[in-house]
């Protein structure tokens, strides 16, 4: 996880960046369809780097639901980790949501 301290297009893609460059570039990328992930700059980026794109509307509970689960998932292992003492990053691994090549974008501002 990394903090968004700009929600421009540009900002979030140098983020995303830095998470595919540590830990690969997913093949499925799934967001709202909202800014950023509207604007040509981050279709450009999502083709370039062969990112297929899906958007998903907002009101979808099935989907909504999985991304729900899935950053609830990782806020759980952090909580947990932090509170046994362990390596957070040990804790991220270990969960399975590191494993997905599936990637959920969910931005908190």
């Amino acid at each position: 996880m990394k903090p968004l301290n700009s929600t421009t297009a540009q900002f979030v893609i140098s983020v995303m960046k830095s998470i595919y460059a540590t830990h690969g570039i997913p093949e499925d990328l799934m967001s709202d369809g909202g800014p950023p992930f509207n604007l040509n700059l981050m279709m450009n980026f999502f083709r370039e780097w062969g990112i297929k794109h899906h958007v998903i509307p907002p009101h979808f509970p099935r989907a909504n639901g999985q991304i729900d689960r899935a950053v609830q998932t990782v806020k759980n292992s952090l909580t947990k980790a932090a509170e046994e003492g362990k390596d957070l990053y040990v804790v991220l691994l270990t969960t399975g949501y590191n494993q997905q090549r599936t990637c959920h974008h969910q931005l908190n501002y």
